[in-house]
């Protein structure tokens, strides 16, 4: 992209001095640099200097006369909000003239510092190219490899972190045109040692994001599937086949709190979902939920329904005596016991053992849900369905419930039931949580949230403002009239609950036919059934249709996301001594490194990668060479994580 100014929005046509930069006039600009009258400091409106003029104009030879003339103006930047910092080499980079960005260097130009940071440069409403700012970073985004090698040479820096804190890597993953940017990546990392090159790649932003983190995060599968693939190695090649090995660094969540595994999970970007099945992240899913995960998420699921069970048999069994009968209202026959009197015979300690395994385990929920609030925040928490949706919410409400019983029954409050109901409705409901870890089932769990938070909500906002104007109207109707014949409106509450009943088609109009009715009241019946029963009852019924066909395109992709939240949760929740890493260690597959890798199987096509060769000092320290017994070993972990693969339910 090059960036020119419109003469006709400055004041050049007004000087002397832009006026001889703009046509390339020598002869005249030489005789106003040594004539006292001008000052040869001078802006125009875009606060820029004739030297940006001159360049701007593509003028080389009334450019190479200023620089001669006046050599401090060749870092000097425009100081515009528009174009802050962008100085005369930022300028030649744009207009790709590699003899005059070869002429600026030679003559001093600054290629580690020089920043263009105006609104043109920087993301956001005038923004007109984000390049990074940096020399590099913008001859990068331009494609030119010449500007690009001749920057290097004169140590332009890689690790160099813009306002965002984006290194020229970082930038070149945002950039659209893909192969341009591959063709640039390539360069670059060649052009420096491994050892730098995989610095500059581990480098974070402002995000906490490497370039492949930022590709994930982008949701930009194609540029995250070319840097993994940068990374991967053939390990061996049969025939057609190869068995590689890929970099696990970045993507997994052993020791990283922001790993491709957690952006995928909790981004709410549909592509972003989408890289669940590239490589290697499908395979590390694999080998983790194979491993560990189905085995971990059993025993919690069975650990919350034996759980569960518990409690729900310590609340059939509550505390209750009779009510002498001077006392009974007619309604309630028996009350709350005292605390005293809730623990004296076996059974009360039973039960007593029960309810303290339901505080228990009420307070480790909250102890566990509160932390996972922090970390990915409240909007994620609530309505990220990948992570949870409403079931994490519940579960706080759920502890919630139980402390409040526990302070009642203290107290001795006889309303310790509302609590305690509300809990077991609470708790029961969340077992559909545990849908996620079945195919089937954790599809429709996906499909009943969808719908539930999204058209069911929606729907009940309009129906609840219909509900209250109807109520509202029907109360008015009966306040003149006996309300000893009509008991379902004789309040706001009843008539509101009966409005309610009318609406599910529960039952007819609640009122005597052998006794005279105001007409206007079936008048509003008619209107109410016409526009509620009808008309918003069937919106709302193809509204979810709508939605079921929505999401079955998607449903499974949902579900592989599920999985992989659940494998990260339990993951990070599983005490240290239970816990598992995933994948091969470098050194046990002959690299002469600290990280771990995960292979897989693939089929080649045209071109085969070259075998990794195992560096003779580190074969040394494993075995005399890499013979057929480290091969067959090394290859039959290779091969034992894809038959797992296989194997799973995934």
């Amino acid at each position: 992209m090059y960036i020119t100014v419109n003469m006709n929005d400055t004041a050049r046509h007004g000087s002397e001095f832009f006026k001889a930069a703009h046509i390339n006039d020598t002869v005249s600009m030489k005789s106003l640099l040594t004539s006292k009258d001008f000052d040869p400091a001078i802006r125009g409106n875009l606060e820029e200097t004739i030297l940006h003029t001159a360049l701007l104009n593509g003028n080389k030879e009334i450019a190479e006369f200023i620089l001669d003339m006046m050599p401090s103006l060749i870092n000097e930047p425009m100081t515009s909000d528009m174009y802050r910092g962008e100085t005369p080499m930022h300028i030649a980079v744009l207009k790709q003239d590699v003899e005059m960005v070869k002429e600026l260097l030679k003559r001093g130009a600054d290629v580690m510092n020089a920043r263009a940071t105006g609104s043109c440069f920087v993301p956001g409403e005038e923004c007109q190219c984000y390049y990074g700012e940096y020399l590099l970073s913008f001859a990068a985004c331009i494609g030119n490899e010449e500007i690009v090698r001749t920057l290097i040479k004169h140590c332009a820096p890689l690790e160099a972190q813009d306002s965002l804190g984006n290194t020229v890597l970082h930038v070149l993953v945002l950039q659209p045109e893909k192969e341009q940017a591959y063709s640039m990546y390539d360069l670059i990392t060649s052009l420096v040692s491994e050892k730098h090159h995989q610095f500059v790649e581990n480098i974070v932003n402002n995000d906490g994001y490497t370039p492949l983190k930022l590709a994930a995060a982008e949701g930009d599968f194609v540029m995250f599937n070319y840097l993994v693939q940068k990374q991967k190695k053939i390990y061996w090649t049969m025939g057609t086949i190869s068995y590689c090995v890929y970099d696990l660094t970045n993507i997994d969540t052993w020791g990283d709190q922001k790993s491709v595994l957690d952006i995928i999970t909790t981004s709410r970007n549909s592509e972003v979902r989408k890289l669940v099945d590239a490589k290697p992240v499908k395979e590390l899913l694999h080998q983790k939920w194979n491993s560990f995960g189905y085995k971990y998420f059993l025993i919690w699921m069975f650990s919350y329904i034996m759980y569960i069970i518990i409690f729900t048999v310590s609340s059939l069994y509550r505390p209750l005596k009779p009510i002498p009968p001077g006392l009974s209202d007619n309604l309630t026959i028996r009350t709350q016991k005292t605390l005293a009197e809730s623990y004296q015979t076996k059974e009360d300690y039973l039960r007593l053992v029960g309810e303290l395994i339901t505080i228990i385990g009420a307070l480790v929920i909250l102890i566990s849900e509160i932390p996972y609030l922090y970390r990915i925040g409240p909007r994620n928490y609530l309505g990220n369905t990948s992570i949870g949706g409403p079931f994490p919410l519940l579960l706080v409400c759920y502890s919630l419930l139980i402390a409040v019983a526990v302070i009642m029954r203290i107290l001795g409050n006889v309303e310790e039931a509302v609590p305690i109901s509300l809990a077991l409705i609470i708790g029961w409901c969340n077992t559909i949580y545990f849908a996620r870890g079945f195919k089937m089932l954790g599809q429709f769990s996906i499909m009943i949230q969808k719908i539930i938070f999204g058209d069911f909500m929606q729907w009940c906002c309009l129906v609840l403002i219909c509900i209250t104007g109807f109520t509202s109207a029907f109360y008015v109707m009966f306040q003149t009239l006996d309300l000893r014949n009509y008991p379902y409106f004789r309040d706001f509450p009843m008539t509101m609950y009966t409005t309610v009943e009318l609406m599910m088609g529960l039952i007819d109009l609640p009122v005597p036919y052998d006794k005279p009715t105001p007409s206007i009241l079936y008048v509003a019946y008619v209107l109410y059934m016409i526009f509620v029963y009808l008309l918003l009852l069937n919106l709302l019924i193809a509204m979810m249709d709508d939605t079921y066909w929505r999401i079955a395109y998607e449903r499974e992709e949902l579900w592989k996301v599920q999985i992989a939240a659940t494998i990260l949760l339990l993951e990070r929740r599983v005490p240290v001594f239970l816990k598992i890493r995933s994948g091969v260690p470098g050194r046990s597959l002959g690299f002469d490194d600290d990280k771990w890798y995960i292979g897989v199987e693939e089929i080649l096509t045209e071109t085969v990668g070259t075998k990794v060769q195992v560096p003779a000092l580190n074969a040394q320290k494993y075995s005399h060479h890499l013979g057929w017994d480290a091969i067959r070993k090394n290859l039959a972990k290779i091969i034992s994580m894809r038959e797992s693969s296989e194997s799973t339910s995934f």
